[in-house]
């Protein structure tokens, strides 16, 4: 009997100590180093829009035009490496970027500063983008009763190498303006992968990310959703000449505003609860899209906005798209190394501000591509809440290769580019 009991003590024991260690395959609370430090509610420090931070840091309008040059310079560097369509969320990286300049040494922070937005400080793109990220990701929840499906989610980790000692000091920034995650990890256990993966299930079954090359890397994933703010109706099929020639898309009609320039034509449509907009650009013709790329630039960008005229009534024929990804993880150094990001994925960029040894390096940055839909119903929306609406004569068409935007509607910030041919 005694033998019995003892038997059972044992088993319980073992029960007991196999809960404690967890499941081997996520992360565990010891990897998250973002546990340890709670995030300022101080929106003067942090200009965090969920604490209250109803008005953006005075620098903002400088730091959106830095910005959103950078992005377009990172866009058209990605977009002479893809052959087809393709979709990239330029706030994931710029967000990203800022985390690292916060990490880094004198030389390479100012590097990334002056990449991003010019001449403002770290403080002040680190207010900024705590502000934008907050907002987009806090104003879609607004409502989100009626609307659960709207939504925008700028996910992402920085991964560290077991061996580095991170400072509480870049963790306490981390926390206050971005709020992403930390984990410190062993890169060569055999679920390294499998912990990855089971971070971004939300976004993908399998990451693909590669933790070779470097002490240091991060990733980040997008996620977007939102209905309509004006009815749109099925027209049936149209013509789009694409790339590789005509073809018949699924078209539907839609108040909208239209935009143009002397190198272009488009419109502009705005979401239901998300603070966003979605543009959509197709050079005149005789243009390749390519070409128009290439010179598309923040002043571009801004003719076309100003175009828009409030009081018309525009109507838009658009086509129903998709731009779907296999969701691994896609490296971004090639591209933002051509946005003058020279040294930041090479022996010669420092992270001091991260660690007390200085001697972390960056492998790479990864972005986990998101599938992107337009539709009758919204982006990436299942079902339409909008009005109904009879169908109308559309004023503009877009009927050939284009270039598509969400942009944050207060500053005019690229939350996602891409192209569709």
């Amino acid at each position: 009997m005694i033998r019995r009991v003892k038997a059972a003590v044992a088993v319980l024991l073992c029960a007991v100590l196999l809960a404690s260690c967890g499941d081997a395959s996520v992360f565990s609370d010891s990897e998250n180093l973002t546990k340890k430090v709670k995030r300022s509610t101080d929106t003067a420090l942090t200009y965090h829009y969920a604490d209250g931070a109803q008005d953006p840091p005075t620098t903002y309008t400088t730091f959106a035009n830095g910005v959103t040059t950078f992005a377009l310079s990172a866009f058209r560097a990605r977009s002479q490496a893809e052959k087809g369509s393709f979709v990239f969320s330029t706030a994931s990286s710029f967000l990203q970027l800022n985390l690292l300049a916060n990490a880094a040494s004198a030389d390479t922070r100012l590097e990334i500063l002056q990449a991003l937005a010019g001449n403002l400080t770290l403080d002040d793109c680190n207010a900024c983008s705590s502000y934008f990220k907050s907002r987009i990701e806090s104003v879609s929840k607004i409502g989100q009763k009626e609307a659960p499906d709207a939504q925008v989610t700028l996910g992402g980790a920085l991964l560290v190498d077991k061996d580095t000692d991170v400072k509480t000091s870049f963790l306490q920034t981390n926390q206050n303006f971005f709020g992403y995650d930390v984990f410190r990890f062993d890169f060569k256990d055999e679920h390294a992968a499998s912990k990855l993966d089971a971070y971004f299930k939300d976004y993908t079954d399998s990451s693909g990310i590669s933790l070779t090359g470097g002490t240091m890397h991060t990733a980040s994933a997008l996620s977007v959703s939102d209905a309509w703010l004006e009815a749109s109706v099925p027209t049936g099929k149209g013509t789009f000449n694409g790339a590789d020639g005509a073809r018949e898309a699924d078209y539907f009609t839609s108040d909208a505003k239209a935009l143009k320039s002397d190198k272009a034509t488009g419109v502009m449509k705005y979401t239901a609860k998300t603070p966003l907009k979605l543009l959509l650009i197709q050079p005149k013709e005789g243009t390749s899209l390519g070409d128009y790329i290439d010179s598309f630039d923040i002043h571009e960008l801004e003719a076309l906005l100003g175009s828009v005229d409030i009081t018309a009534k525009d109507v838009a024929a658009i086509p129903a798209f998709s731009v779907t990804t296999d969701k691994k993880a896609v490296p971004l150094s090639d591209s933002l190394s051509k946005s003058g990001l020279y040294s930041l994925f090479t022996d010669k960029a420092g992270f001091s501000a991260l660690n007390y040894t200085n001697n972390g390096k960056l492998g790479e940055m990864y972005e986990i591509p998101t599938d992107f839909t337009v539709s009758q119903n919204g982006v990436n929306a299942e079902a339409s809440t909008a009005a109904k609406a009879d169908a109308q004569k559309p004023t503009v068409t877009i009927d050939r290769p284009f270039i598509f935007m969400l942009l944050d509607n207060e500053s005019n910030l690229p939350l996602l580019m891409g192209q569709y041919q």
